[in-house]
């Protein structure tokens, strides 16, 4: 059975991410993972004992109030059936905790929330640009005021290098639950066009999946964030699909875009990374 991670700090603002979690283990009829990754540090006058008796107290209060928070959660979204489980880990790297974890317990993706909608400099400026820039597991990042619904159009945007290998992935995740897929091409005025009416008939006899192909030219004067909102508010999808760790790579250029923090691109919708493989 598929499993899915969800981490949180018990904020408000991580609500969205369990939310979201919930409903697609739903979907997906996955277990659904709830972790929160704490650390304690020993006094130094404190007798280990003492500090051992201290540790099981905290565990067992932390571990009431997250049964609790996703309780209250659970109800809010009508009480779905779902199989979950309540994991606390002790790890004095957040992230490292997160990521042993999701390897450890063969997670199909983490999900975990933003700050909120913003531009994608903010975005990334957070605890979530450690978990993306490191996870060999896909990570969901999910706006905390995102608002929830069903993720039927993926939008994965491709710098084409590779697009084959990539959707293999992104039709793993949408598969199950009966997704759309459109793959965006912002392409340069040098770069070659993919022509939809052979690649789209190609992909799908490959992937045995419907792939939709859109291609669109950069506009000079914008950052490719600004080109990839101008899309996003016309194909309206349900979810944003990038690829990261390679060389020059879309998520690179996002980042090192000399004007991005001037970019109006706003991310509303969840944001699904996956690791580029290695050349």
């Amino acid at each position: 059975m598929e499993k899915i991670l969800v981490t949180t700090d018990m904020s408000s603002n991580s609500k969205s991410a369990v939310r979201l979690a919930i409903k697609q283990a739903v979907a997906r009829g996955a277990e659904l993972d709830i972790l929160y990754v704490y650390y304690l540090i020993k006094p130094f006058n404190w007798t280990p004992l003492a500090f051992d008796v201290y540790s099981a107290e905290y565990k067992k209060k932390t571990f009431k109030e997250l049964s609790s928070f996703f309780k209250r959660i659970l109800h809010e979204a009508g009480d779905p059936s779902v199989s979950y489980k309540l994991v606390l880990v002790s790890d004095i790297n957040t992230t490292e905790g997160i990521i042993s974890y999701a390897l450890e317990n063969n997670c199909s993706f983490i999900c975990i929330a933003t700050r909120g909608a913003g531009n994608i400099k903010k975005l990334f400026g957070t605890h979530t640009s450690k978990l993306i820039g490191k996870s060999p597991v896909p990570v969901l990042a999910v706006p905390s005021n995102y608002r929830l619904r069903p993720l039927h159009k993926i939008l994965y945007a491709s710098d084409i290098t590779d697009y084959e290998r990539e959707l293999k992935q992104v039709v793993a995740f949408a598969r199950p639950i009966g997704a759309m897929i459109r793959l965006l091409h912002i392409r340069q005025s040098y770069e070659f066009t993919l022509d939809p009416d052979i690649v789209s008939p190609s992909l799908k006899k490959r992937l045995n999946y419907d792939i939709d192909i859109l291609t669109t030219e950069r506009e000079v004067s914008n950052t490719l964030l600004d080109d990839i909102g101008t899309v996003l508010k016309k194909v309206k999808p349900d979810i944003l699909v990038l690829f990261t760790r390679q060389h020059r790579s879309l998520t690179d250029k996002l980042i090192s875009s000399s004007n991005a923090k001037n970019s109006s691109f706003e991310s509303k919708i969840p944001l699904l990374t996956f690791p580029k493989v290695a050349d």
